[in-house]
């Protein structure tokens, strides 16, 4: 196991010189972008401080070599890992796989991958489930880079040090895919949030849209940040929010696509995990960005085309006036919502259908980066136990009382989730009450809280 950590200088195969190649494009989109948190690579396990994080997540290949660190230089932390490599490569000679472990208050969570091995070290008290559904993410966005290719890479050269591959790039993505799911129920609940529009702009700009597509052209995407404004696919492929998710954080967490245009490889592991489809990305105004995926690596001087006559036609309806509108409108939050309770102090609600999910703006006592942190913890502390209680059949009420908040959950399966947050005292009656309040504001806005329709060409 320890031996494969040394370097041992390999020639590439031409798969491999070809996706390295493509590597070092998309590595110059991220040159200048800052992340929201602190890799801290200066550390390591032989530094106290390393210890002192909340949650690591390390990846390695099963012969032991580092491929990831959330915190810390991955060099630095190869014995590290050789271990972990090791205790999981243990159980699987027993014919067993390891979940997760217990040590105080540390929980280690694993996730094995074919070659590639992911533990998640946390003492947040987040559950084996969520931390899972992160690990699987971050799986996810190697895949979204490399192809599931690398995958059978890693299993006929073992000693293969995937890491120039990945580079910055990757390391961008992780570390803030893993950041924004400590504060966005998107990962959790495998949805997208819409920006709240009009219903007859958010239709126009669909129609806008679909109406220049080009022969290889597989999905147009318009997003608002991390918002989702309209989206046309093709008929026989369908965009996965947990791709979508993956889309949203490439074109949101790199900082040069502000300043011109973006043309990069990328894989979308639900449509599949065998090659890339290339995105064609351009910043239009501020957060506002247009993302044209297609299978033809060819096609972007034509998409440079399209993205000028789409943007010529939202102006020329005055949606693009509309869209820039909405998004710098202040953010609505439960006081908009008018449900004459003043215990609410916010909900999260899924609707399972459209796979899309909305959530107010965070008031007092749950503002800020670290309030934020704080409600997602309460909601996925609730989301698992209701997952141990819920039937699939028949719907699912219930209701958690803490020192920090009351919060009352209600699923019905195929239907919608809504989970609202109350100040602790909040008497069970009320609650249910403010929860149906809610729901009936929601119907009477739906048009503008979600894309209900699916544009298709």
């Amino acid at each position: 196991i320890f031996a494969g950590m040394a370097s041992v200088p390999t020639a590439l195969t031409a798969e491999e010189a070809y996706v390295k190649e493509e590597k070092k494009r998309i590595r110059k989109l991220f040159e200048h972008k800052k992340l929201k948190v602190t890799k801290y690579s200066h550390q390591h396990n032989q530094d106290p401080e390393w210890f002192r994080h909340k949650k690591h997540v390390l990846i390695c290949s099963w012969a032991g070599r580092p491929i990831f660190s959330r915190y810390g230089d991955e060099s630095k932390l190869a014995a590290y890992m050789g271990v972990i490599s090791a205790i999981i490569s243990n159980f699987q000679r027993c014919k067993d796989n390891v979940r997760s472990l217990v040590a105080g208050s540390h929980k280690f969570v694993f996730l094995v991958k074919g070659p590639i091995y992911l533990v998640a070290i946390s003492r947040t008290g987040e559950s084996e489930k969520q931390l899972a559904i992160q690990l699987e993410y971050v799986h996810l966005q190697i895949i979204t880079i490399l192809t599931g290719s690398i995958h059978n890479t890693l299993r006929n050269r073992p000693q293969y040090d995937i890491r120039g591959l990945l580079g910055e790039t990757e390391e961008t993505l992780m570390t803030e895919l893993l950041s924004d799911g400590n504060q966005s129920p998107a990962y959790a609940m495998k949805c997208v949030q819409c920006l709240r529009l009009d219903r007859e702009c958010r239709e126009r700009v669909g129609s806008t849209l679909k109406s220049h597509r080009t022969k290889n052209l597989l999905f147009a995407v318009l997003l608002a940040g991390s918002k989702v404004v309209s989206l046309v696919r093709i008929k026989d492929k369908i965009l996965h929010p947990s791709d979508l998710l993956l889309l949203i954080n490439f074109v949101n967490n790199s900082q040069s696509l502000r300043s011109g245009e973006a043309w990069a490889p990328i894989c979308l592991p639900e449509v599949s995990q065998k090659g890339y489809v290339w995105a064609y990305v351009c910043f239009l105004h501020g957060d506002l960005s247009l993302s044209l995926i297609t299978a033809d690596n060819n096609d972007f001087f034509q998409l440079q085309e399209v993205k000028r006559r789409i943007l010529e036609q939202l102006k020329t309806t005055g949606d693009l006036l509309t869209i820039k509108k909405s998004i710098r409108k202040k953010p609505w939050t439960v006081l908009n919502v008018n449900t004459e309770i003043y215990e609410l102090v916010h909900f999260l609600y899924k609707s399972d259908q459209a796979r899309q999910f909305i959530t107010p703006a965070a008031i007092h006592p749950f503002k800020g980066r670290q309030g934020r942190k704080i409600l997602m913890h309460e909601y996925k502390r609730v989301m698992d136990r209701c997952s141990i209680v819920q039937s699939k059949k028949s719907h699912t009420v219930y209701f958690h009382a803490s020192d920090v908040s009351a919060v009352l959950a209600w699923i019905r399966p195929g239907e919608f989730e809504i989970y609202c947050t109350f100040t602790p005292l909040v008497p069970k009656e009320v609650a249910i009450t403010a929860c149906n309040r809610i729901l009936r504001w929601i119907k009477r806005e739906e048009g503008s809280l979600f894309m209900l329709h699916a544009n298709t060409w």
